[in-house]
């Protein structure tokens, strides 16, 4: 039913390498092909993975940030300042001007602004000494000071009527009404119909007073106490700060870079791998992003903004109704460069192993199709009569040696023919016959059995038996040449078939002599030093494997202890920024007590001078009292001079008799008169020595009171220097504060970015460790023996290289390139020195 297949009529001399050297070759190439697809696989694997991460960290980072912004946002436009102030900013810029007041502010704060363009919020006042200057420097200390600290790109006051009643930096767009369709004016409507304490949002788009540079602002609605609209505080998204995080190269190689696509399929950041911006004019469309923009992670392979094949991922994005999607990019070729770099190992290494198997399968071939090609040619020679043929080989041991023997039995016996008579002839002729009949019997067994082998079977046997015990001595050796071919070929296959099932543990354990014996030795040191080179690279990916867990343990603690920090510096900036408040507070409160403290001296300094001029009146009084009280004295001495002249006048005129008594009764009116002059004297006497008395008290309490005054000057003076050197201090501490609240707030920052960057860490590290786990999956595809795969060697206890160790030197040198290439293209974030920790490990085989 079946015809049996036969090889074409070619002699064994080229069957037998051709069945060899194709063994090799086809058991190469099912092994190459095999570990080529497992590691194009892996690589695919790890990049959607890689690129996949990178894209979703800086989706989740823009998302922090923007929920960030909404915070600082909602908490900013319930801030009683601020609601206070939206009215009163809104009615002062129409008193500002009534003609035009955008042209008069704009004058005041951006053109006649004594600062640098980006210095423009410096200043508190247009010093136009309106009452809008006095609304605005209430409220742009605190605003100015959180735009700096926390990098955004304005914070602006809208009117409900559509103005711009206020601006942090101090724009073009400051003090204007807003023109219908720009992102303000869609802030404003969305922001008057929505509930209080939301945020509303507008995507990256160009914006004219940016100089067209794009721009994207959040705001929220400011009611006030009775619930009534009054305004909406706008935030300005930090463009620059988002578009160079997004641009970080960390992790995507040298031509991958992370995008951000809006809905309309247009990038919203420019693109690193061109010279023109690409914002909103290059487009990305590609499955990829249709799907994230949709809400779906996906992935896909599209034409870069480079014009070149690139592999996409791309994650959804969205924040308060607006979607984008996050994308990363690798081209193609960088991607699949560690694949194309083994690839092109495995060739060369399949090349040089197949080189070998085909210089070891020729000369060990050789060893047995060079004797029997000449014992053919000899034996022709012989049946052609010619007798002086020369039989080499007859002193080998193996069976082509008997083989050798047996021929230079024919020739020798074709001499003695020669040499016999013609009886002998005759006899011989006979027995030529005879052996002719069996040298036909010996060619029909032999052929057979010549046949199977060209045809690559060596199970059949020479059978027949023979007279001459020197031909089935030959037959003898013909079947042992065959079943050491067969042998031979046997176990060489089984060998071949088990590294063919990544099977490293078989080895020819037949005794074999000459050209196999060394093709026997050949094939098990191969054998054995692939076992080597195999449980090295097993024991370096477990030794990669437990190093990488050991890095992810601590990059995992590190996060932790990162995130805590972060959450630490951001309580105590808005600690700070408490605090800052107060300081500021305080120290107002103190320049008023300063203040009035100054009132008060001026006072008691007043009051001091009024009462020094008191205590002058008061010691006038006294010396006019002592004057008054000398009078008083003498009108009493003239009192009683003056009794005392009436008395007298009055005995002169008792003398005198009748004669005298008129005289007498002018002597006593006289005398009544001056005692009662004596008694009013007295009296007044009295009063003034009481009043003195009184003066003097009043005199001393005057004293008392204007030292007591000079006492409180010197205390009011003492209280005024110390409020002054308070307030003084409290502005310093004011300044310091502010300026540990802006280096807290940046340290915030940079603790936010550090802990991004541990986050992108601890991806590379457990891309690592899935790297480090395929490859130890692909190295566990191979069984070697115990010793073999525990089996490290070091340089120290290396052995001098052995001649047959230097063929593959240069082998083993571009399997470390690959490996490492394969191992560190993906993952950038692996360090330096295990890198070379790494690159030693390799190269200790």
């Amino acid at each position: 039913m079946f015809k049996k297949l036969k090889m074409p009529s070619i002699t064994i001399a080229k069957k037998l390498p051709i069945v060899v050297v194709s063994a090799a070759l086809l058991v190469g190439a099912g092994v190459g092909f095999v570990s080529y697809q497992v590691s194009q696989n892996t690589v695919n694997s790890l990049t959607q993975q890689r690129l996949s991460t990178i894209a979703s960290i800086r989706a989740e980072t823009l998302s922090d940030l923007l929920t960030k912004m909404s915070n600082d946002l909602v908490k900013a436009a319930q801030d009683p300042n601020v609601v206070t102030n939206a009215t009163e900013l809104r009615k002062t810029w129409e008193q500002a001007d009534a003609d035009d007041p955008t042209a008069y502010l704009q004058e005041g704060f951006i053109d006649n602004n004594p600062n640098a363009e980006n210095e423009r919020h410096l200043a508190n006042t247009a010093k136009q000494f309106t009452n809008y200057d006095f609304a605005h420097s209430r409220i742009h200390p605190e605003l100015s000071t959180q735009a700096v600290n926390a990098g955004y790109k304005d914070i602006m006051m809208l009117s409900t009527d559509g103005v711009v009643v206020y601006s942090v930096f101090k724009q073009r767009d400051f003090a204007t009404k807003i023109e219908p369709g720009t992102p303000l004016d869609s802030i404003l409507q969305k922001a008057a119909s929505s509930e209080v304490g939301s945020v509303v949002f507008t995507d990256f788009t160009p914006y004219p007073y940016y100089g067209g540079a794009p721009a994207s602002f959040m705001g929220s609605k400011i009611v006030n106490e009775k619930g009534d609209f009054v305004g909406v505080l706008v935030f300005g998204v930090p463009y620059q700060t988002i578009a160079d995080f997004i641009h970080l190269k960390k992790g995507l190689g040298e031509t991958g870079e992370t995008l951000l696509v809006g809905t309309d399929q247009l990038l919203r950041v420019d693109s690193t791998f061109t010279e023109e911006n690409d914002a909103f004019v290059a487009s990305l469309e590609t499955e990829a992003v249709s799907k994230a923009l949709e809400g779906e992670p996906a992935q896909s392979i599209a034409m870069g903004i480079d014009g070149n094949q690139v592999h996409v991922e791309a994650v959804p994005v969205e924040f308060a109704g607006v979607k984008w999607a996050m994308v990363a990019t690798q081209d193609i070729k960088e991607l699949f460069q560690p694949v194309a770099e083994m690839r092109n190992m495995m060739l060369i290494v399949g090349a040089i192993m197949l080189a070998i198997a085909v210089v070891a399968g020729l000369l060990a071939t050789r060893t047995v199709t060079v004797p029997i090609s000449r014992l053919t040619k000899t034996m022709r020679a012989l049946a052609d009569g010619d007798l002086d043929v020369e039989v080499r080989g007859t002193k080998g041991k193996d069976e082509l040696g008997e083989m050798a023997r047996a021929v230079e039995v024919f020739r020798e016996n074709g001499i003695k023919v020669e040499q016999m008579t013609e009886a002998e002839k005759e006899a011989s002729a006979s027995r030529a016959a005879e052996r002719q009949s069996m040298m036909q019997e010996l060619q029909s067994a032999f052929g057979d059995v010549v046949d199977a082998a060209v045809d690559g079977d060596f199970s059949r046997r020479v059978q027949a038996e023979f007279p001459d015990q020197e031909l089935n001595t030959l037959a003898d050796g013909v079947n042992r040449l065959v079943e050491t071919v067969d042998r031979g070929i046997n176990e060489t296959g089984k060998v071949l078939s088990a590294l063919a099932d990544a099977n490293l543990t078989v080895r020819m354990e037949g005794e074999y002599k000459g050209a196999f014996d060394q093709l026997k030795t050949d094939t098990n040191r191969v054998n054995s030093k692939l076992s080597d080179v195999i449980g090295q690279l097993r024991s370096t990916s477990r030794a990669l494997k437990v190093a990488t867990s050991e890095i992810l343990a601590g990059a995992n603690d590190l996060s932790s202890r990162t995130n805590e920090q972060a959450a630490t510096i951001n309580q105590t900036s808005m600690t700070m920024n408490e605090l800052s408040k107060t300081v500021l507070e305080n120290a107002k409160e103190a320049s008023d007590a300063s203040t009035n403290a100054d009132q008060v001296r001026e006072t008691a300094e007043k009051g001091g001078e009024v009462m020094r001029q008191a205590n002058e009146a008061m010691e006038r009084i006294t010396s006019s009292s002592n004057q008054i009280s000398n009078i008083i004295g003498m009108i009493d001495d003239i009192a009683f001079q003056t009794n005392l002249l009436a008395l007298n006048a009055s005995v002169e005129a008792a003398r005198a008799g009748e004669a005298g008594k008129g005289f007498a009764v002018v002597a006593v009116e006289v005398r009544r008169l001056a005692q009662s002059a004596a008694n009013a004297s007295s009296d007044v006497k009295k009063l003034i020595e009481q009043s003195v008395s009184e003066v003097e008290d009043g005199t001393k309490l005057v004293a008392e009171a204007a030292s007591n005054l000079e006492s409180m000057l010197e205390a009011a003076r003492s209280n005024n220097a110390i409020m002054v050197s308070i307030a003084d201090k409290s502005k310093a501490q004011a300044t310091s504060i502010e300026q540990i609240t802006t280096s807290v707030a940046q340290m915030d920052d940079m603790t936010q970015r550090n802990a991004a960057l541990v986050e992108e860490t601890n991806a590379a590290i457990e891309q690592t460790e899935a790297q480090a786990s395929e490859l130890d999956a692909i190295v566990d595809v191979f069984v070697t023996d115990a010793s073999g795969s525990e089996h490290v060697s070091t340089p120290a206890a290396a052995p001098a290289a052995a001649p047959q160790q230097t063929g593959i030197k240069g082998l083993q040198q571009k399997v470390v390139t690959a490996a490492k290439s394969y191992l560190t293209r993906g993952n950038a974030a692996v360090k330096q020195e295990e890198d070379e920790q790494e690159d030693a490990d390799w190269k200790e085989f």
